[in-house]
């Protein structure tokens, strides 16, 4: 269980540093451009991998399910890319976090 948690902390910390450097190249373009540039997912996924969003498409849409890819996924990669990794990784790091344990204390122990 441990194993798991520690697993999803970093999976979630990769996301989230992933996350601040399109947040990053967004905000340079912004400032080069002088006008709000947000990089859709999509937009960054073809730039950091080019080539590959299309055989992900047929794998999604033979292997799990065609009507995932089209609502949700394309939904998904129309957002900014800082927004949805960032979210992701929110989600990951608080579910690999270890449960809080409250300690009672006595008033002779104050």
């Amino acid at each position: 269980m441990a194993a798991m948690r520690r697993i999803l902390r970093i999976l979630g910390a990769l996301l989230l540093a992933v996350a601040m450097v399109l947040l990053v190249m967004d905000g340079t373009h912004t400032l080069a451009s002088s006008a709000l540039v947000v990089t859709p997912l999509g937009g960054a996924w073809s730039g950091f991998f080019p080539g590959t969003l299309e055989p992900a498409r047929t794998f999604i849409e033979t292997s799990v399910h065609p009507l995932l890819w089209e609502p949700v996924v394309t939904t998904l990669l129309s957002w900014p890319g800082w927004a949805v990794l960032g979210g992701l990784g929110v989600v990951l790091a608080l579910a690999g976090r270890t449960p809080n344990r409250r300690r009672l204390v006595s008033i002779d122990q104050l």
